[in-house]
């Protein structure tokens, strides 16, 4: 029988990494991405591809063969003002999708990647613990496009589909500036420089709510499951840790971590109040021998700003998961205290 063979898009993504990192254990695998990675995976065939561009993939798609999954994690580019485009989204999956077809791969399943803005999490508060039956929110979604472009093909398509739904993605990887790890880490090492306490720069009401964190290493063994059990065939699954978090719970252990001591609720907008602190960073570099990096790829702030500001519950169910079979958790503070190790360890934090 022929070795399974993985495509997934976004591969040099947050997400896309640990995907290509875990389906490597079970076949071959091939990882797409617009620009080419900064490292690379033995075992793993890498291609920088345009997903916009519908002639592109398929050229890219005849170049290939074997094909029996795709894992799609891309997104198009986008920032945290303005809404995510639908359009755009949507045909970079079907381009992908549809230029396998054409090139006659024998693609069993494909799977994406969603989140709980799924849910409207981004807009306000919503109905928790969210479940993947909860009805779709007004207002446009390229979630909801991509999903019905999966649906629209179950007839027709010899594959299945599934997606996940995951939400505050953590992971220890280096040289992912969009990281919750990094932005706290390198929050915290620029206050303790200028010898202030370990401060919450997000809102009172999100230092109280409920947050919920997907660690990617078990999103990855939670969607290499849903694509090889064939009950999850053509459904949606949230994919967290299991547990939930408060942040006034985690800031006196960050806090501790840090060796710093713990400050109270500061409200700011980390875009500008960090915006000048490049000088400082070179200066925490040399002190302690990190590895050098431009200080704008350090932390993405604008995301912390994004992370920090909501004041209701983020809270989704995985009932639905665990009656389905996987039954997998991870506990999110230790997930926090393995990454803040880990980036330690490769001198990219104090």
């Amino acid at each position: 029988m022929a070795q399974d063979r993985y495509l997934i898009a976004g591969a040099t993504g947050i997400i896309g990494r640990r995907l290509t990192e875990r389906m490597a254990q079970d076949g071959s695998v091939v990882g797409l991405s617009r620009r080419p990675p900064d490292s690379t995976m033995d075992g793993v065939r890498y291609l920088p591809l345009d997903l916009t561009d519908a002639s592109a993939c398929l050229q890219a798609m005849q170049d290939l063969d074997g094909i029996s999954h795709i894992f799609y994690a891309a997104r198009h580019d986008h920032d945290s003002k303005s809404p995510e485009k639908v359009e755009e989204n949507l045909a970079m999956l079907r381009n992908l999708v549809e230029a396998a077809e054409a090139a006659g791969h024998p693609v069993r399943h494909v799977h994406v990647v969603q989140g709980t803005k799924y849910y409207g999490s981004n807009l306000g508060p919503f109905k928790t613990p969210a479940r993947e039956s909860d009805a779709r929110v007004p207002g446009a979604n390229f979630y909801y496009a991509q999903e019905d472009y999966l649906i629209a093909r179950e007839n027709e398509a010899r594959w299945t589909w599934s997606t996940s739904r995951p939400h505050g993605i953590l992971d220890d990887q280096p040289g992912i500036a969009r990281s919750m790890a990094m932005v706290i880490a390198v929050y915290a090492a620029l206050l303790k420089a200028l010898g202030e306490p370990l401060s919450f720069p997000g809102t009172p009401g999100n230092f109280e709510a409920q947050y919920q964190c997907t660690n990617t290493a078990h999103l990855a063994d939670g969607i290499a499951w849903l694509a090889a059990t064939p009950g999850c065939a053509n459904q949606a699954f949230n994919v967290i840790n299991g547990d939930y978090v408060r942040w006034r719970d985690l800031w006196p252990v960050f806090a501790e971590i840090f060796g710093m001591k713990p400050g109270p609720v500061r409200t700011v907008r980390l875009t500008e109040v960090m915006a000048d602190k490049a000088p400082l960073w070179d200066q925490i570099v040399e002190k302690y021998g990190l590895v050098p990096q431009p200080y704008e790829a350090v932390a993405v702030w604008p995301y912390g700003d994004h992370l920090f500001t909501p004041h209701w519950d983020m809270v989704s169910s995985i009932d639905k998961l665990r009656a389905h079979g996987f039954t997998q958790t991870v506990e999110t503070k230790q997930s926090f205290l393995n990454a803040f190790a880990a980036l330690r360890a490769a001198r990219i934090i104090p």
